[in-house]
């Protein structure tokens, strides 16, 4: 059985992105895609499956970063425990389960993120609220200030200071 091949525009195409989305994932991924002598880049229905597998990874909210350290993950893993050129469906299925675990890693990080920021958010306030208290009182003794000047007679705090 001959193994298909796809050109950077049918890739595109079939995952529903543009061209340099493709370039800039293979570059930053560290992907290794096979090109002709003429440079041309040359998908096969692996490379189209872990395109597939790091959309998806994308769209649960991991940035790339994650996404490389779970492909490299599963790299050694298929490395470490395949014979060469051997692929079997526990490769896959020990991709996916690196990448979940990366998930929900992801997830509680992002709600410790939500928790903080609300934390943030209250003490904000209240350093606000009592912000606004103390210019308020400093607003009311300069206002009693200046009523006092206005009326020539001595401030209160010259009566407390005694002069």
């Amino acid at each position: 059985m001959v193994e298909r091949i796809y050109k950077i525009g049918e890739i595109a195409e079939i995952l529903g992105i543009e061209q340099h989305t493709l370039r800039y994932l293979e570059n930053t991924l560290k992907l290794r895609i096979k090109r002709n002598d003429r440079g041309d880049r040359l998908y096969t229905e692996s490379d189209l499956d872990s395109l597939k597998l790091v959309l998806k990874l994308k769209e649960k909210g991991l940035n790339t970063t994650a996404i490389r350290m779970a492909l490299e993950n599963s790299e050694e893993v298929a490395v470490k425990n395949l014979p060469a050129e051997t692929h079997s469906p526990g490769d896959l299925l020990e991709v996916v389960n690196v990448a979940r675990r990366i998930i929900e890693q992801n997830e509680e990080l992002l709600e410790q993120n939500r928790r903080l920021e609300g934390r943030m958010s209250r003490l904000e306030s209240k350093v606000e609220a009592r912000n606004l208290e103390r210019e308020k009182k400093i607003d009311e003794f300069l206002e009693l200030w200046r009523n006092e000047q206005q009326d020539g007679r001595k401030s209160w705090l010259s009566r407390i200071r005694g002069k």
